[in-house]
């Protein structure tokens, strides 16, 4: 954990405490504060250009999670492409946070789970197959038997094509394509009597039949959203130990840090090295 890190993590108290008692350094939170304040500035300067990287590439994936700031539910949006990852925080969870950063861009696939302020912004769109094995394995619970078990099925022999797609020819992932086309249109046409079943059914009659293999039309497309829920994991962690932020420049900041970090680590970098190429790159 780098110090910029630790200084997000736990208390200005805390810190200097820790920075004393541990390395003999004396520091005053005022001066913690100034240094997370000058590092702010090259912080969101190396972030807009993550996001501008993100923005321009031709599939994206996003994801949210719940974030406190100022004692107040906001949200900690990430949208990952294959060479960076951008993390906003913003007060909403509705269509007008993806919307408002891609502004005039539109990538050609979007990768997310059914929310519905995730959905319409590319020429394509791939549904995160393992949030569906979760939604069918509900419908199993509650008492389906018609549609979810071999639903979940179809959509477990996907992802394993999915894991195995490097290895395959084109023409063979067409064929698989082709098969798993067939099986949907019998699934679809199933005769499902459980209440949560039939949902689950019309939902992915109405909504999702162009969306659940698009991944075997591109290699570069994922059947999964994991990228996205890795990216977000450590601020899930991150709000379970200080409960949010008490400003919004630091919820900024920490948002800055944590593209730059996590865009480090794709690149090949360490988090130290990422954030001391973000504190040297010129104005």
């Amino acid at each position: 954990m780098t110090y910029l890190h630790a200084c997000q993590m736990v208390s200005y108290n805390r810190m200097t405490e820790v920075l004393d008692g541990l390395f003999g350094l004396k520091l005053s939170e005022g001066a913690i504060a100034n240094m997370l304040a000058r590092a702010a500035k090259p912080f969101a300067a190396r972030a807009d250009e993550i996001a501008e990287t993100v923005r321009q590439s031709p599939v994206i994936a996003s994801d949210e999670t719940s974030a406190r700031v100022c004692g107040k539910t906001h949200w900690q949006w990430t949208f990952a492409a294959a060479t960076a990852v951008y993390h906003t925080i913003a007060p909403t969870r509705g269509k007008v946070v993806p919307a408002a950063f891609l502004g005039q861009a539109k990538p050609k696939v979007w990768l997310s789970d059914r929310l519905a302020a995730q959905c319409r912004h590319a020429d394509a769109h791939q549904y995160c197959l393992a949030h569906l094995i979760r939604d069918a394995q509900y419908a199993i619970d509650a008492g389906d038997t018609v549609f979810a078990p071999a639903f979940k099925r179809f959509l477990q022999k996907a992802c394993a094509i999915g894991r195995r797609r490097e290895a395959l020819a084109d023409a063979t992932i067409k064929a698989y394509a082709r098969d798993l086309d067939r099986e949907l249109d019998r699934l679809l046409a199933l005769k499902a009597t459980q209440t949560d079943g039939r949902h689950l059914q019309a939902s992915m009659f109405v909504d999702a039949r162009d969306k659940l293999l698009v991944f075997l039309t591109r290699r570069d497309v994922e059947p999964t959203n994991n990228v996205s829920e890795r990216a977000l994991r450590p601020s899930v962690i991150f709000r379970k130990v200080t409960n949010g932020f008490r400003s919004g420049w630091g919820a900024k900041a920490y948002a800055d840090l944590c593209s730059i970090v996590a865009t480090g680590r794709l690149n090949g970098r360490s988090p130290l090295t990422a954030i001391r190429a973000a504190l040297a790159a010129p104005a």
